[in-house]
């Protein structure tokens, strides 16, 4: 089997899952792009970001101190910047953590993943071209709501609302979130006029 038709398989058996993990979804899009890429350096680059964050999180003890702690250690300590597609790179969970500089919906890919990993329950939205983070608080208070188009900025309850934000504010599942990806990924290989490769990702869609 080639590795193009292994490539092939592993999306069908992905996309044929009922509720498959948004880890093993990065990971596939991370071999995608770099063929050559070992399972154990994802989860490296990985557990070494998680490091990084786990030294602040030690006092947290309410879900919105954990949401501006990711905040804080993404984009002020790490200097992660969100920016528009410009090359393959930025959707590749590998290739992120190195050279910090992702896309709106990768780095929403990226909140949920160390979410998941610290017991935070969260989940990505999308509404009028924006991708948000939520973070569901505690009890009955309002959930955490985090802009990914501008830097992790926080957004408040109301201001989603007076926006018209929250109103049309679409959940994504993990199936969802990873077609976007690739559908990023088609975007960027018709500027580039990479037919082939665009013409392989459009296969892996039609899964």
């Amino acid at each position: 089997m080639t590795q193009a038709n292994k490539l092939q398989t592993l999306f069908k058996d992905y996309f044929g899952l009922y509720k498959p993990s948004l880890s093993k979804g990065a990971a596939l899009i991370a071999l995608l792009i770099d063929r050559t890429l070992k399972g154990g350096e994802l989860d490296t680059s990985f557990n070494l970001l998680c490091r990084e964050i786990f030294q602040y999180l030690q006092e947290a003890s309410s879900t919105e101190e954990k949401a501006e702690i990711f905040r804080l250690v993404l984009f002020d300590k790490l200097k992660f910047q969100v920016s528009s597609l410009r090359s393959e790179e930025q959707l590749s969970l590998k290739q992120v953590i190195r050279t910090r500089n992702t896309t709106p919906m990768f780095m929403g890919v990226l909140y949920l993943l160390l979410a998941k990993n610290f017991h935070t329950p969260a989940f990505l939205g999308l509404s009028k071209g924006q991708i948000i983070v939520c973070f569901e608080k505690e009890y009955n208070f309002q959930n955490v709501y985090i802009g990914l188009n501008n830097n992790g900025a926080f957004i408040t309850d109301s201001e989603l609302s007076a926006r018209g934000v929250k109103q049309e504010l679409q959940i994504l599942n993990t199936k969802q979130i990873i077609r976007y990806l690739l559908s990023n990924l088609i975007y960027l290989y018709t500027k580039q006029d990479a037919a082939d490769k665009k013409k392989f990702i459009q296969t892996l869609l039609e899964n």
